[in-house]
């Protein structure tokens, strides 16, 4: 393992702004500029602690408790150690008696490192147990991997962030086609709700219309909710083969793996276009076109709103009570407790169902 360098606490200092943001936690020092952006307490919260020792105020449950998933992330970011503080108090003192990484032998048996700092042994036995190099294409290292499906499932849902997007393929065409700017949702499908607004016009007078598009509405939020819960989350049902695993991974896997990333954030138009089939032929078998149409132009629009939210709660600074709560909502649902928080644009169904997450809790422990 690579020495770190020492940081002084007047270095330190100097790293304060937007452009060059480190922080000082539990002895060490980490460059968190460009996680900064996607922070889910949004970038003020990081910059207002910019050039400063975060050790306190990341365990303070009263200003902004951290998720074990936060720590984690912290540490893809770490440049150095801090120097040792005049007086040896606090944490560093901690930091400054722990063995440092560079002492320690990563393939001795683990049942030998029990001496070691609690935060240091966190630390080594992520370093040994990452899922995936993310730096190389993801859908190969899936499909050879010969990790077990409990190890799986654990690793998947502890949140990493990268700069840039991640590679699925190492072919630049199918790696293009798994990326989906946001904008593209809109552009692909409000003309198709128009089509079928319009279709359903033809028949109906404006208030059916209405109802029907409504109705549509309902539906989809409904499908948002079981889509989600079960088969975006299909943990218990999953063989445990890697080609079962990929596929999780693939529909929302890396999602959970990688939550900040802004091209795998909205679904790709023919996904969309593919498990819309089912429902379209289940409704046309017994209601005429139509009908279908003024459903599906509501569906349809509930799915846009969906995806269009989902996108916002993750990258967007928030400015009303209820987006704000949503957000706060959505992103326990991927840093404290993901088998519980399944709406996204609404937490209606959760609350029918008993899933409604309690993001003012205290973290899940892993």
């Amino acid at each position: 393992m690579t020495k770190l360098r020492v940081i002084s606490r007047r270095e330190l200092a100097k790293h304060a702004s937007e452009d060059s943001l480190w922080v000082a936690y539990k002895g060490k020092v980490y460059d968190v500029t460009e996680f900064a952006p996607d922070h889910p307490g949004e970038p003020e919260f990081v910059l207002q602690w910019g050039g400063k020792d975060v050790t306190k105020v990341m365990a303070d449950a009263h200003s902004h408790e951290h998720s074990d998933a936060a720590y984690d992330i912290l540490a893809d970011w770490v440049i150095g150690e801090l120097e040792p503080s005049a007086d040896g108090d606090g944490a560093d003192a901690d930091a400054d008696r722990a063995i440092k990484p560079e002492d320690v032998d990563l393939n001795q048996d683990p049942g030998n490192l029990a001496a070691l700092d609690a935060q240091l042994v966190d630390d080594l036995a992520r370093q040994k147990k990452d899922l995936l190099d993310l730096s190389k294409p993801l859908v190969w290292q899936m499909l050879t991997s010969n990790f077990s499906k409990d190890f799986y499932l654990t690793q998947v849902h502890i949140p990493h962030h990268l700069p840039e997007p991640a590679y699925l393929f190492g072919n630049p065409i199918l790696e293009t086609l798994t990326r989906t700017p946001w904008y593209v949702v809109p552009i692909v499908w409000v003309p198709v709700v128009a089509y079928l607004a319009y279709e359903a016009s033809k028949v109906y007078a404006p208030d059916m219309i209405a109802s029907l598009f409504v109705a549509g509405l309902v539906m989809w939020s409904f499908f948002e909710y079981t889509f989600h819960r079960f088969l975006f989350h299909i943990e218990l049902l999953l063989p445990d083969h890697p080609f079962a695993l990929t596929f999780h991974f693939l529909c929302h896997g890396i999602h959970h793996h990688l939550p900040m990333d802004r091209m795998r954030l909205v679904l790709p138009p023919i996904f969309f276009a593919i498990i819309v089939q089912p429902p379209w032929f289940a409704f046309r078998a017994f209601l005429d076109f139509p009908t279908c149409a003024g459903l599906f132009a509501g569906g349809v629009a509930g799915y846009v709103i969906y995806d269009l939210t989902h996108y916002y709660l993750h990258h967007a600074r928030v400015y009303t009570a209820y987006l704000r709560d949503l957000k706060k909502y959505h992103l326990a649902h991927h840093y404290k407790e993901y088998n519980a928080g399944y709406g996204i644009t609404s937490k209606f169904w959760d609350y029918v169902f008993g899933t409604v997450l309690d993001y003012t809790s205290k973290p899940k422990k892993a």
